[in-house]
């Protein structure tokens, strides 16, 4: 069993016992399904910005994220935002540039170090502002090194622990407001959900024997280099306001960016059902709460990813 499911599987244990949180992190709201913040978030973190476009595939060292977030970027395209902290793969990859939207989710997770290939100027100049610990290939290449049977730029790849060691360790994240338990009470059936921006889409099938959500993006099974398909415990369909940046790619195309404060819908699905609801986070820094549309917490699968899909309202979701 690796490192990451051992994880999940103590994780789970705790929950099942009583939702205690380890450490000395406060308990988050009281909840029917007796969850805990602390979950599979349990050791020093990293976060890294992944690309998501065909030449990227396969990733490198994914099946051992915790979180993954699906953000949009320029073209109608996506990036990912992976974070690693119950287990950490020897390599991470291909990494690329950060966006301004990465300070708005990682601002809830504290100090964690963020491993990137580079930014704009305009972007690294928000970036110094944020909460993370930067790691950019760009300004330093430690911790980096570019794979020779991939070609540039989707070849930058990232040595998990000398990029720890680069951020003097890092540290285990602060509560972003997952809450981690037994599935909530009702729920409708739901196998899959697709979700598509203007120039790329996934989507997540149910799969019993495994207990995931298998991931195809862009038409093509998700896979890791060894052909296993990538999947997820959890898949949140996250909406949120989005707008563009005062940040232009070498095209002119403006950055999109999204608003992970305020309030929002949101539809959770796990175990081949789903949930509806409403996200809210009061700012940068404060914990996002995801509660059900009866009331009640809308809890995250342990023994998985979770997957967060960021759209605008509007955009073109299927669940079934």
């Amino acid at each position: 069993m690796s490192a990451r499911a051992l994880t999940a599987v103590a994780a789970l244990l705790v929950v099942l016992g009583g939702g205690a949180c380890s450490g000395d992190e406060k308990p988050g709201p009281a909840s029917s399904t007796s969850a805990t913040p602390a979950g599979p978030l349990s050791g020093p973190a990293l976060a890294v910005k992944i690309d998501n476009t065909a030449k990227s595939h396969p990733h490198i060292g994914m099946a051992d994220a915790d979180v993954v977030y699906v953000e949009p970027v320029e073209g109608g395209l996506t990036r990912l935002l992976a974070v690693f902290s119950s287990a950490q793969p020897k390599e991470v990859g291909p990494v690329r540039s950060a966006r301004e939207s990465d300070l708005a989710i990682l601002g809830n997770y504290g100090p964690v170090a963020f491993a990137y290939s580079g930014a704009s100027t305009y972007t690294n100049r928000l970036l110094e502002k944020g909460t993370q610990v930067n790691l950019s290939y760009a300004a330093s290449g430690q911790g980096f090194r570019r794979e020779k049977s991939r070609p540039a730029p989707y070849n930058v790849v990232g040595d998990t622990q000398a990029l720890l060691a680069r951020a003097k360790g890092s540290v285990r994240p602060q509560d972003p407001g997952f809450a981690f338990g037994p599935a909530p009470a009702g729920g409708t059936a739901a196998t899959s959900v697709t979700v598509r921006w203007p120039a790329a889409g996934v989507s997540f099938v149910w799969d019993a024997k495994r207990k995931e959500y298998l991931l195809t993006t862009d038409g093509k099974p998700d896979v890791d280099p060894t052909g296993k398909q990538h999947g997820a415990a959890t898949v949140v369909v996250q909406e949120v306001e989005t707008h563009p940046s005062r940040n232009r790619d070498v095209r002119g195309s403006a950055t999109p960016v999204v608003r992970l404060t305020g309030t929002g819908k949101v539809t959770v699905l796990r175990g081949g059902k789903a949930w509806q609801g409403t996200w809210s986070r009061a700012s940068l820094t404060a914990p996002t709460s995801f509660s059900g549309s009866a009331g009640g917490t809308l809890t995250m699968d342990p023994s998985g990813t979770v997957w967060v899909l960021l759209v605008a309202p509007g955009q073109a979701v299927a669940v079934r």
